[in-house]
């Protein structure tokens, strides 16, 4: 069955997939505000609005909440990213009532108790030690921070410790009406309940509120040189990134590159970097090769660890790997195989309902529509190695890339 789009009067979207051979509900509530959307009084604050969205409505407070979904079995989540913020649900599909209408109270009528915030404060603070404890999440997001050099790109998605104990309730408040923008509001849902009555609950608990008519604006980021710092760090390896700015969402080589990168750091343990820098020189545990797109940029970074001694070694390999692609194009069987293998993990992951729903909001929110699993898999049959070949020349000379390296002391 394809997906349903159902537009309600105030603006919110409900983006619907029946899903058949399951007893469970997923349902979704994505924003498109994300921290890129922050000033520079405001980083951190987008993350902070996730946490307080559960703590107190004008009805509920944060113990219901905490405990509606998950007394009948069910799991409550949300997540920020640069350019979105979602809450969402997954429960036995007879309590979906439960869930949206819960759904409902906490998007629309937080209340952001100052008691709860002073609290919540102190968890974010434990999460960013947390967060600072792993060099493999902390090199990526300096990496964003270099190449988006003062721009809210760049900035970190938790914030820093010095500006989250300063925020006050009326800062949530303020930053929470980018949240509440007319058209940029999708719920998701997934799970064997019918149209009808989905689209009878969503407008129950939803259609009544009113949204202000703004313009979403942001700014792209400028251009810079290409950059490559080495950092002492207390880690006991060394951790890699290089990279470079890449396409945006829109453009029509993001599926492309998308493929080039699961060809050279993918998941699968053949990938190119994996064999070799694994599997042939048994330099590191693991390697990576990600490209991240958002509205208006997008990069392509590639982040692995090693020790000391083999450091300059396994930079010299990946470069030379780079160099390989853009020298000389996989041959046509070779092509072929990568096709078949990118196109068996989408499918695969599809399997997951949940993130498909999430996927739709997301999607819904970014094309105005939802790309389909058949959309994806034509635009990979469409890819030649022309193009791939191109778009390595683009993108993938390590000349034009910069880097980043943790080196311990």
């Amino acid at each position: 069955m394809s997906f349903i789009i159902e537009n309600f009067n105030n603006g919110i979207r409900l983006a619907y997939k029946k899903a058949l051979n399951t007893r469970i509900s997923h349902i979704g509530i994505t924003f498109n505000t994300g921290s890129r959307d922050e000033n520079k009084n405001q980083i951190g604050l987008a993350h902070i609005l996730e946490h307080m969205l559960f703590k107190g409505t004008k009805k509920h407070n944060w113990n219901y909440i905490l405990n509606s979904i998950e007394m009948v079995g069910g799991e409550m989540n949300a997540f920020t990213t640069k350019e979105k913020t979602c809450i969402y649900a997954s429960l036995i599909c007879d309590k979906t009532q439960l869930a949206i209408e819960l759904l409902a109270d906490i998007s629309l009528n937080s209340v952001f108790p100052e008691i709860e915030l002073e609290k919540e404060k102190k968890v974010i603070v434990d999460e960013i030690d947390m967060y600072a404890d792993n060099p493999e999440e902390m090199i990526v997001d300096e990496f964003y921070e270099n190449i988006f050099n003062n721009h809210s790109l760049g900035t970190n998605i938790l914030g820093n410790k010095s500006n989250i104990v300063k925020y006050t309730r009326n800062d949530v408040v303020n930053f929470a009406t980018k949240l509440f923008n007319y058209g940029q509001m999708v719920i998701s849902y997934c799970g064997p309940i019918e149209i009808e009555e989905i689209k009878k609950l969503c407008k129950k608990y939803f259609e009544n509120h009113k949204f202000e008519k703004n313009v979403l604006q942001r700014t792209k980021p400028n251009e810079i040189k290409t950059f490559n710092i080495l950092k002492k760090t207390q880690n006991h390896q060394c951790h890699i990134i290089i990279g470079k700015k890449a396409y945006d969402m829109f453009d029509k080589k993001r599926t492309a590159l998308m493929f080039l990168a699961n060809i050279l750091g993918g998941p699968a343990l053949n990938s190119i970097l994996n064999i070799t820098l694994r599997e042939k020189y048994g330099i590191t545990y693991g390697v990576e090769a990600a490209y991240n797109y958002f509205s208006d940029t997008g990069l392509f970074y590639i982040q692995w660890t090693s020790d000391i001694v083999n450091l300059e070694k396994s930079i010299k390999i990946v470069k030379s790997e780079l160099l390989k692609i853009i020298s000389k194009p996989i041959t046509e069987k070779q092509f072929e195989q990568y096709k078949t293998q990118f196109k068996g993990q989408l499918i695969m992951a599809e399997e997951s309902n949940q993130g498909l729903m999430i996927m739709m909001g997301r999607s819904l929110l970014d094309f105005n529509d939802i790309e389909t699993l058949d959309k994806v898999l034509s635009e990979i049959d469409e890819i030649n190695t022309q193009t791939l070949q191109n778009i390595a020349i683009e993108i993938l000379n390590p000349d034009n890339m910069s880097m980043l390296v943790y080196k311990p002391e």
